[in-house]
């Protein structure tokens, strides 16, 4: 069942409200600034904009995502609370090893499979994969700092059947008159508009300075559209003006008689047109290359070549796509490729992956199992595979490096920190190099004098014969000499 299928049903009618509280409202509430425009301009009209959001949507919806059982002890809650603080800091030294070990105390790594959570999850809607799902909710996120999403549960009141991605410029609020920060519901403004109710829409949201108790902009997301519109006008306008200027340069000069003292020749149209006709013909083209010609008058040349501003364009447009990625927190050097190298580029990755990406995915976690979750009634944990992250596997190598010499540590917990199951058994032990010996033998005293020599011509090593071992018969053994006849 589709979203919009609920509404053809008997006594179901879109244009009636769905709650009593909103029908002495006026209206819904819209937003103080038009998304449209920054999705058509945006978006649709600039191509750094395109490229700077679909690669960051494509880049978080390449990121899988499970259903994971819950460990329900004490031990495992307060795992979970440090995994989703340390997830959410992961460009800091030692977080990610550290939130790796939590999340393995917070829930089982055997993936939930089969669940109606599971299912939904896995395929959300019926024209959408899960990969196509996630970059359609990413990318309203980025371009218009809210990512919308629709439940639907066939109006039975139960577990959702299907999750749509909401259009967030033809989404509308009905805010509370009692209550600045409350949402009573929200009206899709498509035909007629249908009003949908609040537990069934989920708003995920950045946060929004721009307080108003009329409007209630503050109870949408900030659009990064808003803060750089005039860097949007400025790199739409460069486009159009370079644009015009390959479509329409016109010629690149012009000749004119110079002037002989106070004399300047002119000419009329026909002496003109054969002028031109002439200098196309004689001069110009690669024929006419290394010619000599012949010219009757004396004649000046103007250069019709690119202003100041025109000449600027081409930098107007390349400082327009490091601004861009500053405002949707991008490392410049993916998009340079005059500075760039492969390790800087690498580097960069880490940093999108850690500063923007893993962040980003953590905030939409949080949300879906603060609303879709409890709708299934189960003991379950949806998270993305934070393991599965290319970018992060130097930290991997650095944290194996750091287990092998842990000799504290047993075979189990490093397994743990790997993110491997726990085996048991010899798994459950520490190990430690033979070749250590205790601190105080390093400092033993072992120099072999005169005095130390016995009367069969060995040497005493400080040992006592109370210390000298027996041999199975009780007869002491030194130095490990024995005669043929085991005496």
């Amino acid at each position: 069942m589709g979203l919009f299928d609920i509404f053809s049903k008997k006594g179901l009618n879109p244009n009636v409200q769905f709650d009593a509280q909103l029908r002495y409202l006026n209206g819904a509430v819209l937003q103080n600034y038009e998304n449209g425009k920054y999705v058509n301009e945006g978006y649709l009209g600039n191509a750094d904009v395109y490229a700077i959001v679909s690669f960051l949507a494509r880049k978080c919806a390449s990121i899988p995502w499970y259903v994971y059982r819950l460990n329900d002890t004490e031990k495992g809650r307060t795992s979970l609370m440090k995994y989703k603080q340390l997830s959410k800091g992961i460009a800091n030294k030692g977080a990610f090893e550290r939130a790796i070990i939590e999340r393995k105390n917070a829930y089982s790594e055997n993936i939930v499979m089969g669940s109606p959570l599971a299912n939904l999850l896995e395929n959300p809607n019926k024209n959408q994969s899960q990969d196509q799902f996630f970059e359609n909710l990413f990318g309203y996120r980025f371009l218009s700092g809210e990512g919308d999403l629709y439940g639907n549960d066939g109006n039975l009141g139960g577990k959702f059947l299907e999750l749509n991605v909401l259009p967030t410029h033809f989404l509308d609020i009905y805010g509370d008159p009692n209550d600045l920060y409350n949402v009573l519901g929200y009206k899709l403004m498509v035909g007629q508009g249908i009003d949908l109710p609040k537990d069934k829409v989920m708003m995920w949201k950045t946060w929004n300075p721009d307080f108003n108790a009329t409007t209630r902009s503050h109870m949408r997301g900030v659009s990064p559209m808003r803060a750089s519109y005039s860097t949007l006008r400025m790199s739409n306008n460069a486009a159009d003006a370079s644009a015009m200027m390959a479509q329409n340069g016109g010629a690149k000069g012009a000749i004119t008689p110079k002037p002989i003292g106070s004399n300047v020749a002119t000419f009329t149209v026909e002496q003109a047109n054969m002028i031109k006709r002439a200098v196309n013909e004689d001069m110009n083209g690669i024929d006419n290359k290394g010619r000599i010609n012949v010219l009757q008058t004396p004649w000046d040349y103007l250069n019709f070549g690119l202003s100041s501003v025109d000449m600027d364009l081409v930098k107007t447009m390349q400082m327009s796509m490091h601004q861009w990625c500053r405002v949707f927190g991008l490392p410049a050097v993916i998009f340079d490729t005059d500075t760039s190298s492969y390790n800087n580029y690498q580097n960069a990755m880490r940093d999108l992956m850690t500063n923007t990406v893993i962040p980003t995915c953590a905030s939409l976690r949080d949300e879906l199992n603060k609303w879709l979750v409890p709708r299934f009634g189960e003991n379950v944990y949806i998270d993305f595979d934070i393991t599965a992250l290319p970018e992060m596997q130097q930290d991997m190598e650095r944290m194996s490096r750091i287990l092998r010499d842990a000799n504290w540590l047993t075979y189990d917990e490093k397994r743990v920190a790997m993110n491997y199951e726990e085996l048991g058994g010899a798994y459950a032990t520490s190990y430690v190099s033979n070749g250590l010996i205790p601190i105080d033998q390093v400092l033993m005293d072992l120099t072999i004098t005169d005095d130390n020599i016995n009367n069969n011509g060995s040497a005493d090593m400080g040992i006592s014969d109370d210390q000298v071992p027996e041999d199975t018969n009780g007869a002491n053994v030194q130095n490990g000499a024995a005669d043929e006849n085991g005496s």
